[in-house]
């Protein structure tokens, strides 16, 4: 009997201790539902979203579709302001790349410019260059040009590996973008580990100050 006795008092302490995790466990759920109320009400505040290395270990295979949607209606660039768009590093990529911005009506030449390449800590291991851009006529408006570009472009130019796709202003006053304009980059596949293959090929930024994305237009011209 006694044995018995000790087996239902060790069963009701076990029984109040189950009991005391259940209740914390529906404090914690409860904090985590309120927390997740409170970020929900917090949604319609403007955020600042920043992005960071998603590959820095590298992958295993080639394939890895990812897609990155920046909408710059009303973001102003000042001289030399640079705007990072998408990084993969330590993987060089190939995808599609999508772009609405103002423009000038005449040249159809972006008042700020895509560059993409490696951007790297190191200097000597750095190299940009501009990207290729088409004119899409049929998509642009009055004020603002539409282009796509293949990321890398192996007939027309630019930077042949590429882990990084920022935008940068050139044009010497600050450029504010219309409502509506966006950058949108779809990676296809991973081509390789960036490595070394860098080295030596300098190519910063300010090198390219001046210059601007080649323009293709593939429509009859007037």
């Amino acid at each position: 009997m006694e044995h018995s006795s000790n087996v239902s008092n060790i069963f009701y302490i076990l029984s109040d201790s189950f009991k005391v995790m259940l209740v914390a466990k529906h404090k914690i759920f409860a904090l985590v539902l309120a927390s997740l109320f409170s970020i929900g009400s917090l949604s319609l505040m403007p955020l600042n979203v920043n992005a960071s290395h998603s590959f820095e270990a590298g992958v295993e295979g080639d394939n890895i579709p990812d897609n990155t949607h920046v909408d710059l209606s009303g973001l102003t660039l000042p001289p030399l302001g640079v705007m990072p768009i998408y990084d993969s590093s330590p993987n060089f990529i190939s995808g599609h790349f999508l772009y609405r911005a103002s423009c000038d009506q005449d040249t159809h030449e972006p008042f700020v410019s895509v560059i993409a390449g490696h951007i790297d800590e190191s200097n000597s291991n750095t190299h940009v260059d501009f990207v290729p851009l088409f004119y899409i006529d049929a998509a642009s408006t009055a004020g603002s040009c539409v282009y796509h570009a293949h990321i890398p472009d192996p007939i027309n130019g630019g930077s042949p590996r590429n882990t990084d796709i920022d935008l940068i202003n050139f044009s010497g006053v600050d450029q504010t973008f219309n409502p509506g304009d966006a950058a949108d980059m779809n990676v296809q596949r991973v081509l390789g580990s960036i490595g070394q293959f860098y080295e030596g090929n300098v190519q910063l930024p300010a090198d390219l100050a001046g210059g601007n994305n080649p323009i293709f237009d593939l429509n009859p011209q007037p």
